[in-house]
């Protein structure tokens, strides 16, 4: 059997077409698998960038923290009370409150002059406190009256 010109051309266009096809769906399959990963890659991004923020803010807090402990145990002489500190260009607001307490050893012993120094700071947006972390310590403050 003999195959004519025409044959093979015709023959040869299926092909073309058929390859054609292929290469059109090789192309979608690749842009969707490149979309997907961009999707995934925008996510990952978006988390990182809050969880750098929340560090931010909890390192803010900390610091405001441990600054106003220091200045309320550095105090000459402690008194029963609280204190306000407002925020400052941080945003982060604290309150710290003394308070005599009666501390014994394990001989029975009362300890005087110690007082329970309990701070509180946090940050807020507005509306609520978006992050709130507190410290407490107790202080021994000869200077200050016992009663």
């Amino acid at each position: 059997m003999q195959f004519s010109r025409a044959h093979y051309k015709t023959a040869s266009l299926r092909s073309a077409r058929k390859a054609g096809g292929f290469v059109l769906l090789e192309i979608i399959m690749a842009i969707a698998l490149f979309s997907m990963v961009a999707v995934a890659m925008t996510r990952a991004l978006d988390m990182i960038a809050k969880t750098s923020k929340a560090a931010q803010r909890e390192g803010q807090v900390m610091r405001v923290l441990e600054s106003v402990l220091a200045e309320v145990v550095h105090q000459p002489e402690l008194k029963s009370g609280s204190e306000h500190f407002t925020g400052g260009a941080d945003g982060v607001t604290a309150d710290a409150s003394i308070q005599r307490v009666d501390l014994y050893t394990r001989n029975k012993s009362r300890l005087d002059h110690m007082f329970e120094i309990h701070v509180k700071a946090w940050i807020t947006d507005g509306r609520a406190r978006l992050m709130e972390r507190e410290m407490k310590t107790y202080v021994y403050s000869p200077n200050s009256p016992d009663k």
